[in-house]
């Protein structure tokens, strides 16, 4: 009784009840020696109550030994009932007094335990750990099993305070499924590691959000600051299965491969996880179809998320820049959790495209549309390819773009137009060219993975002086098309216009005087020229016009040219032939060239606009159309 009263005491309050079997004591005295105390027993039915904060231990059974002063209790079956999630199988578990003679008395506690996880987590929600509440999470965190080791520290004194307990903590979860770690995400895991000291807890492992691979940790640091936040670290796989579970509906085929990106979830009570999300991009082949415009897997760009987990969730920063690709926007998803739209202010492709961007979700299994606004191309340097989006499914594209680079000297300003990606651009469009001309056109998928352009426009005149191309053109109906051919930038054209009347023509006007043509002079002076019809067919360059067959004609004039106009200089080389009264004369252009008159003049014009050169070899008059070529060089045309 009074060997060891403290000891005994503890016995007194924590143990409830049991059976003592098998007891063995002894004590040897020697002269001049300590006194040696042995004492072993088993027990059965027994209430331990192992820590004052916590639920005793039930249907206890092991052994107890004090030997060389160090009292030892084991535990061969036992349970604690947890306030939550059932019992807690407390096999193995240890209590240990290693000098019993020390007051007050040290004890040391291996608390091992199986169970359900909410199990697990509501006993490790007591005092003196308060783990879960700590992290404002509820104790039915997640399902499965948990295996876990607590070791504790404690001095057997009246008036114990969780402060004065030391613990480190250790275990093991096993078939682990939540939905409650990310609010509308399910993590799952076959096996994830769970260790807490009092500087906080940490549980980490391979593990999948929606079905993507994870490997990394969610930790909770037991500090004043710390209360009520935690963190998860990751690296998860990103791949189309990624867009895809997170309801992100990109094209099939926009991206393939399997790339891994860092993702940090801060957690916070009352407020929606908030993310990061950091990646590299390599392994991954990104790809834009449409527009020619791939990423390939050994190539390295940089992908941004910050956002919020939630019902939905939400991207406040998206930024990604690769191959030459460079975007920054926010994304939406809608209630149901696919996506709303993506929005990209300054968006950048190469050195073609720049402008505001959106992507609109279309539902489940849809490709996204696309609308934008604020934006420049130029078409000389652009590319478009072929979607792999199938035809019944081309998602819409609305394109408003303030302007749209045809040539060096020729863009149009205001462009407007409805568009699918079906097979490559396909759809209509308005504008004005160079910011004056209204024209309306359609863009059809062309070669080379570029687009074909039809425009038309009722003051065709009108259109060629905003080109910069031909100032003395009053009216006409215009229909233009431009087929792409070998380099960006560079199309074959036709070209038919009906009606146009020519006035103050300087060049014209040049090549009337000089064949002496003298009421046509004074008509181009007064109300113009009429020519009822013209036509050309044509190579356009980024540089440089190559007429290879034009020619205008009315009931007083005909002429047809050959030949370049430079854009840089803005000069020309051009040849052909003038043919006065074409109502008459024109009976003869079956047997001539480029619709020339059966009688006409050879002329060139050479020179810069404003200072044009006019040539004409009267002769040629006496040479009917079809020998007239026998005394004319070819045209100039443009190098390859």
């Amino acid at each position: 009784v009074s060997a060891v009263p403290g000891t005994r005491k503890w016995l007194h309050d924590n143990v409830a009840t049991g059976e003592l079997f098998d007891v063995k004591g002894a004590l040897r005295l020697r002269p001049g020696q300590a006194p040696r105390l042995s004492l072993g027993y088993q027990f059965r039915g027994a209430e331990v109550r192992f820590l004052k904060t916590l639920p005793p231990i039930v249907d206890g059974a092991g052994y107890a030994t004090i030997e060389d002063n160090t009292y030892t209790l084991v535990i061969d079956k036992g349970r604690v009932v947890a306030p939550q999630g059932g019992d807690l199988d407390v096999t193995g578990s240890v209590l240990k007094v290693p000098d019993i003679r020390v007051i007050p008395a040290a004890a040391e506690i291996t608390l091992k335990s199986q169970s359900s996880i909410t199990a697990a987590l509501a006993i490790l929600d007591e005092p003196p750990f308060g783990f879960i509440s700590k992290a404002g999470q509820p104790v039915d965190l997640a399902t499965g099993r948990a295996q876990v080791v607590a070791n504790l520290r404690l001095k057997l004194v009246k008036g114990l305070k969780a402060t004065d307990v030391g613990y480190d903590v250790s275990g093991t979860l096993r078939d682990v499924r939540s939905d409650k770690v990310v609010k509308g995400r399910v993590v799952s895991a076959d096996q994830l590691t769970v260790t807490a000291t009092p500087a906080g807890m940490k549980i980490f492992g391979m593990a999948a959000l929606d079905g993507v691979p994870v490997d990394g940790h969610w930790q909770q640091g037991f500090g004043p600051s710390a209360r009520g936040r935690s963190r998860v670290e990751a690296v998860m796989e990103l791949s189309a299965a990624t867009l895809k579970a997170f309801s992100i509906g990109l094209p099939e085929g926009a991206v393939t491969g399997v790339g891994r990106a860092d993702i940090t979830v801060d957690l916070q009570r009352g407020k929606a996880p908030a993310f990061t999300l950091n990646s590299d991009l390599a392994g991954l082949t990104l790809a834009i179809p449409e527009v020619s415009w791939t990423k390939p897997p050994d190539a390295v760009g940089s992908l941004i998320l910050e956002g919020q987990f939630g019902s939905p969730a939400k991207v406040d920063r998206l930024e990604l820049a690769a191959a030459g690709l460079d975007a920054k926007g926010q994304l939406t998803l809608k209630p149901e959790g696919s996506l709303d739209q993506v929005v990209f202010t300054g968006l950048t492709l190469n050195d073609w495209f720049s402008g505001d961007v959106t992507l609109i979700g279309r539902g489940a299994g849809k490709t996204v549309g696309l609308a934008i606004a604020n934006g420049a191309v130029d078409l000389r340097r652009a590319t478009f390819g072929a979607s792999l989006t199938p035809t019944e499914d081309a998602p819409p594209m609305d394109i408003g773009l303030d302007r749209l680079r045809i040539s060096e000297d020729i863009a149009i300003e205001g462009f407007r137009g409805s568009f699918l990606a079906s097979g490559g651009l396909n759809g209509d469009f308005t504008g004005l060219v160079n910011g004056t001309a209204p024209i309306s056109g359609t863009v059809v998928p062309g070669a080379n993975g570029r687009s074909a352009f039809r425009i038309e426009s009722e003051d065709a005149g009108l259109v060629f002086a905003s080109s910069g191309l031909y100032a003395s053109g009053r009216g006409g109906q215009l229909k233009l098309i431009l087929q792409p051919v070998g380099d960006t930038g560079t199309y074959d054209g036709s070209l038919n216009i009906a009606d146009i009347r020519v006035v103050d023509a300087p060049a014209l006007a040049g090549l009337l005087d000089a064949v002496s043509v003298v009421g046509l002079i004074s008509q181009l002076q007064g109300a113009g020229i009429v020519f009822s019809d013209v036509t050309g067919k044509f190579l356009l360059t980024p540089d440089a016009v190559e007429i290879r067959e034009g020619s205008a004609v009315g009931a007083s004039l005909g002429v047809s040219a050959a030949g370049i106009y430079k854009s840089g200089d803005k000069s020309f080389d051009l040849q052909g032939v003038i043919s006065p009264v074409y109502l008459l004369n024109g009976i003869g252009q079956i047997f001539s060239r480029q619709r020339d008159g059966l009688f006409g003049f050879n002329y060139n014009l050479t020179g810069e606009q404003g200072a044009i050169k006019v040539s004409v070899n009267p002769l040629s008059i006496l040479t009917p159309g079809m020998f007239r070529n026998l005394f004319r060089k070819d045209p100039t045309t443009i190098a390859p």
